[in-house]
């Protein structure tokens, strides 16, 4: 017996120990999908904020299908769904930062404020 996934439906993911090392690597785009009262609060420096309530695909016109593509919001649930739907567009190199800003504050030198509700 063979249980076959279709790899759009699986979205790759990383640990936060994982992750925060790409940061440096200039062939990764990194975009938070946060809304702007969170990412005011505090993100990490460069990342291209797209808010999860205002993101389309055209957003993602500019880069090729084979972009690393590294998405983050809170805690990894939002990016999870925004990583989803960009593997459905193509993009088979989308990974979701999982645990997100949260997880990213457990292994980075550097905290950041994260906005809890």
């Amino acid at each position: 017996f063979l249980l076959t996934i279709e790899c759009s439906m699986v979205p790759i993911q990383m640990t936060p120990r994982e992750a925060v090392p790409q940061l440096s690597d200039p062939s990764w785009v990194w975009i938070d999908v946060r809304e702007t009262d969170e990412f005011d609060y505090g993100h990490i420096p460069e990342i291209i904020h797209i808010p999860m309530s205002q993101l389309k695909p055209t957003d993602f016109e500019k880069y090729p299908k084979q972009q690393k593509i590294m998405v983050v919001c809170r805690s990894g649930a939002r990016s999870g769904r925004v990583v989803h739907a960009l593997r459905d567009m193509g993009f088979e190199n989308a990974t979701n930062f999982s645990s997100g800003m949260i997880g990213y504050n457990m292994v980075s030198e550097k905290h950041i404020p994260v906005l809890m509700y």
